[in-house]
């Protein structure tokens, strides 16, 4: 399956750069879906494996819990038109892991999309 012509780049090697849609702070669920690992789209998505952490200096930690695996953390920062998103085991990929995927997707809370405003 061909990626559509959204553009997902690496900020200083540490954020993946999701785009709002234009003109606003809202991130759709068809662009998180996009970007995930295609194998952490078959894992389950269960929302009480993410907890929020802090909220602290514009970024937003959130802690994410799988069975029989290491805490994972999700840093997440609201640009003008970009959602920034690192996570703990980040090693340079141009894609969502499963645990940053899990997080958006307890911020999207089972909708199609969120508004980030209140973070920007």
């Amino acid at each position: 399956m061909d990626k559509p012509d959204i553009e997902v780049s690496l900020c200083n090697k540490q954020f993946l750069m999701l785009p709002f849609e234009k003109g606003t702070r809202i991130l759709l669920r068809k662009t998180v879906d996009r970007y995930a690992n295609l194998d952490s789209l078959r894992l389950p998505k269960n929302q009480d494996q993410v907890r929020v952490v802090s909220y602290k200096g514009g970024i937003l930690l959130l802690a994410v819990i799988v069975p029989k695996a290491i805490e994972q953390r999700v840093s997440i920062k609201v640009t003008e038109d970009f959602l920034l998103v690192s996570y703990s085991s980040h090693q340079g990929e141009k894609y969502l892991s499963y645990y940053a995927s899990l997080s958006l997707n307890y911020l999207l809370c089972k909708g199609d999309s969120a508004d980030f405003q209140e973070f920007y």
